[in-house]
């Protein structure tokens, strides 16, 4: 099909103008001044400006990877840019306390079973003294219902015939070291939010690109749950640690694969490019967010297959 143009973009001969009143011509100069400020605010236009998604932004926007060419004649200038803000609350700055309620429906004590001193078996009819407890909610899935229940956790110290007190503590778990974060991240059993609550929120983030705030409104019309964004946010970092085991054994599944089929894109993250990998066998398909370098390429697929792949697709830059 032809394209088609709007009538007022036809050819136009300087003699037509000449015939045209004045009048005419305003009206038409005038469409003309709307059209090319109309062309130029969609050539300026990007996904932070305008309705269009990230996708359609240059692919070397903000990379660290390499970028186009300058003009001739000119040179790159240094950013000069004011350092961000760190996330989060300001030292200092008042906080918001919880609100809601928490009505436990369950009691769950902990006591120590065996001396940590003599290795005897403490009893149940040696006297026992309160350390400490905290309260957890938990998601409950029956047939066609979801249900958020509290539980409170109880912990006891008891003194053995010996003379030596066992005191029994929540368990720690896996820890999370990031270089820059002001506070590494601890899987303990002392946390107000349970495994099976905290893998549901996780899910409504990751798998249905939900942000805390949603995760947050939805948690409240729904289940009548009161959480806080950071409360939130934990539960996501928490799911993310204590995944990393299933991540190492889709990795070595990948690796060990026959065949792989491997792609990338685009993907922007804080301002800078990032290359959004996937690599899909016939059993596991692993995404990972990084540069175009082949250590990382190596890291996702393993030596075997950079035999295959062509050693210009991975610059070293």
């Amino acid at each position: 099909m032809p394209r088609r143009f709007a009538p007022y973009l036809t050819d136009v001969q300087r003699t037509d103008l000449a015939t045209m009143s004045r009048e005419e011509l305003e009206a038409w100069g005038w469409r003309q001044h709307e059209l090319a400020r109309e062309l130029a605010n969609r050539l300026g236009a990007d996904s932070r400006t305008s309705s269009r998604p990230p996708s359609s932004d240059g692919p070397y926007k903000g990379s660290d990877d390499g970028k186009p060419p300058a003009a001739p004649g000119k040179t790159d200038k240094p950013d000069e840019k004011k350092a961000a803000r760190p996330a989060g609350k300001r030292p200092g700055t008042k906080g918001f306390w919880r609100s809601q309620r928490i009505v436990t429906s369950a009691e769950v004590a902990h006591a120590p079973e065996v001396c940590s001193a003599c290795r005897a078996n403490l009893g149940a009819d040696l006297e026992r003294r309160c350390v400490e407890a905290h309260d957890s909610l938990e998601l409950s899935r029956g047939l066609m219902s979801l249900q958020v229940a509290a539980t409170k956790h109880v912990y006891f110290a008891v003194r053995c015939p010996c003379g030596h007190e066992t005191v029994c503590r929540p368990g720690v778990g896996r820890r999370s070291q990031i270089e820059g974060r002001r506070r590494n991240l601890q899987m303990s059993e002392r946390c107000l939010v349970g495994p099976m609550l905290a893998t549901f929120i996780a899910a409504l983030s990751v798998r249905f690109r939900l942000s805390r705030a949603k995760i947050q409104e939805f948690l409240l019309d729904w289940l009548g749950l009161e959480l806080g964004a950071a409360t939130i946010n934990r539960c996501v970092h928490e799911f993310g640690l204590a995944s990393e085991p299933v991540v190492e054994q889709l990795l070595q599944e990948v690796r060990a694969a026959e065949i792989v089929h491997l792609d990338e894109t685009p993907w922007h993250e804080k301002g800078k490019l990032r290359w959004m990998w996937v690599a899909t066998t016939a059993l596991a398909t692993i995404f990972r967010v990084g540069s175009r370098r082949k250590e990382e390429i190596t890291a996702l697929i393993g030596d075997a297959f950079l035999a295959v792949c062509r050693t210009e697709t991975f610059p070293t830059v």
